[in-house]
């Protein structure tokens, strides 16, 4: 079996969506976020297709690796997507063909890395991600392995034999 292509670095990967003159525009579409930064939203969708690659990366990874990510690094990503959305959601007519296609590209690939978190883990893991489940369903989505995963998985567990032996 032959392994996957390693994904483009997002410059490479913007090149497959959008054309140089839609690159600068959505670089100066301006995206504010809760603590009153404002960032293009170009630079918002490469760090959400950056963090999508890491998670691929990670999957293989042993939890001793110094590179690897945690939950932590997972729920970054996440509330990057959630300004991706802000971004999208704000360009209104402005929205191209190029913007949805490289979006759902990399949603896509997200979904395919990842598996409903149907025993609400991240929840357990991070408690101020519990309101955000049941915003958006990239909230609902945990990695199928990896150090973040078994990091999680741990967390339940522990959770799980916590109520067991209180009960």
């Amino acid at each position: 079996m032959a392994a996957e292509p390693a994904e483009p670095e997002a410059g490479e990967w913007f090149l497959r969506y959008f054309a140089p003159g839609e690159l600068d525009r959505l670089e100066q579409f301006p995206v504010r976020i809760p603590t009153g930064h404002e960032f293009g939203l170009l630079g918002l969708l490469g760090a959400w297709h950056t963090h999508v690659r890491r998670l691929r990366e990670d999957l293989e990874l042993a939890d001793s690796d110094p590179s690897a990510c945690g939950v932590h690094d997972l729920v970054t990503a996440l509330v990057l997507r959630d300004f991706v959305d802000r971004g999208i959601t704000t360009l209104g007519t402005e929205r191209t063909a190029g913007v949805d296609a490289a979006l759902a590209d990399v949603d896509a690939r997200f979904r395919s890395l990842t598996e409903e978190d149907d025993t609400e883990r991240l929840a357990l893991a991070e408690p101020e991600v519990e309101g955000r489940v049941a915003e958006n369903w990239w909230w609902r989505r945990i990695p199928l392995s990896g150090p973040a995963r078994r990091e999680l998985d741990r967390i339940a567990t522990r959770e799980q034999e916590g109520r067991t032996e209180g009960h």
